[in-house]
Formats: structure tokens, sequence, C-alpha cells
């Protein structure tokens, strides 16, 4: 996935995103997870790529995206922004993965202007962070955090996965972890739910092990203009892991938006 990798100057460092699809319109804008980066959306770039201009971002600190300091929630949105100037995006479609999916709240909260719809995967108006996460990074234990995320992130904890989580782990900075950590632990749009004003498609697994699908259904339950699909799979990342449905809920999410291309 390295060959479509772009990298710019931004307000707050270095900024890096993954794009695929060169196409005038509504832009689909990709938003990773905790200790995530764009990596995880190489489905939805290949599948999406043929006809939006599609693009997964590098959060501060995350993946190939680097700050001088610590990254904070304004980091995250100022980083959207720049992405958007970079590449002339004056419409698009905001589509979250757990802490991404609170990236996006917050961005609509703030009024970005041009966003015509969210697509929110896996995540919730508050997100839970496990007493045993905490104590796991506190220790600084890489191994723990590793066979941690494989076990409850993934449906299926097989040893390619574990090796391949080590090692995205060794290249991520320990205070952004934490910070990560700290930010999903801030995180609380309860009261902002009602106040959204674009199509949300919010999805998630019925069995998934770090967001309950009860809480992910709040989502649900507080944003007016909403829908829920719930894939009864177990996992964090449907969008990795059964990524032909998502993909096509996602193609009938944009189809009743009137933005399919």
């Amino acid at each position: 996935m390295r060959n479509n990798l772009f990298t710019t100057s931004a307000r707050w460092g270095r900024l890096s995103y993954r794009k695929n699809g060169e196409f005038p319109g509504t832009a689909i804008i990709l938003i990773h997870g905790a200790i995530g980066d764009s990596r995880l959306f190489r489905y939805q770039l290949k599948y999406f790529g043929d006809r939006y201009k599609t693009i997964a971002i590098d959060l501060p600190g995350h993946g190939h995206s680097r700050t001088g300091d610590e990254p904070c929630m304004d980091d995250f949105i100022t980083a959207i922004e720049d992405l958007r100037d970079e590449e002339g995006i004056s419409s698009c479609v905001l589509i979250g993965h757990s802490m991404g999916g609170g990236v996006c709240l917050e961005a609509c909260s703030r009024g970005m202007p041009g966003l015509k719809g969210m697509v929110l995967v896996s995540t919730s108006p508050v997100l839970p962070v496990s007493p045993g996460l905490v104590d796991i990074i506190e220790r600084d234990d890489m191994d723990a955090l590793a066979k941690l995320i494989v076990s409850t992130v993934f449906s299926k904890g097989v040893d390619v996965l574990l090796g391949f989580a080590k090692q995205a782990l060794n290249g991520i900075n320990r205070e952004v972890i934490k910070v990560d950590i700290e930010i999903c632990k801030r995180m609380d749009y309860s009261r902002a739910l009602a106040t959204i004003d674009v199509p949300v498609l919010v999805v998630s697994n019925r069995f998934d092990r770090v967001i309950a699908c009860d809480a992910t259904a709040l989502l649900h339950q507080g944003i007016p203009s909403s829908r829920h699909i719930v894939f009864n799979e177990a996992g964090h990342i449907p969008f990795f892991e059964n990524a032909r449905s998502f993909n096509a809920a996602v193609d009938s999410f944009l189809e009743e938006m009137g933005i399919c291309q």
C-alpha cells in the first residue's frame, strides 16, 4: 500500500495519507482509530477509489504523519482541514472507525463546511477504555498490548496478525499511544447527537468485544437522520475483516444520499 502514500507539510507538522481516485464531486475521507493508521483501509481505497476520490489519512503522530508535540483533538481536526486544502476537497463524507468516529463527531460539532454525511464504525457516544488496557500501557508492555489487540480487535487471533501488530506497535511513539487513550477517555458526544443534521450510517458487529453493539446503537438512537447496520460477526474492524459487506452497505448509503458515482 505504500505506492499511493502522499506526504505534504501541514500547520502542525508532516501530513501523510493514502489516496486512490481523482474524481470531481464529493470525496470520501477515512479516519482510523486509536493506535491505528491508514493501512487498515486498504480494501476501501481500492473499492471506492474506482468512483470517488478516496483518502485514508494518517492522523498526527500516526503512520507516517509526524508532529513536533504530542497530538491532540485540535490537531486531528486541523489535519483533516489541511488534507482538504491540499486535495482541493470542497465536500466530503467522513468514515471514522472507533476513535476515528469520535473525530468525525467532533468535526461535525465544529461545523465542518461541506460535510455531506458520516459513516460511524464500531464506535459510540462515549468510548469505553478498559482498566486492563490502561495498565498494559502504563507498564509499557508492547507484547501484551499486541496480544490484547489481536485477541479483541480481530475475530480470529492468528500468529501472523500478532507479528504484524508487534511490528506496527514498535513504530508508534509510546506517548502517542497514551495520548490516544486519553483522548478516548475524554470523548463524550451524548449531548451533541440530537444536533447532527447530516445523514449518518452507523455500523457495528454484533459480537464486538471492544465496543459493544448496544453502545454503538446509542448513536443511531440519538442521531435523527441515521440508520444502523449490524453484521452478525465478531471483531472490531468490520471494514477490514468483512470488507465486501461493509463496502456494499456504504454504497447503498451513498446512493440514498444521492451522491452515488
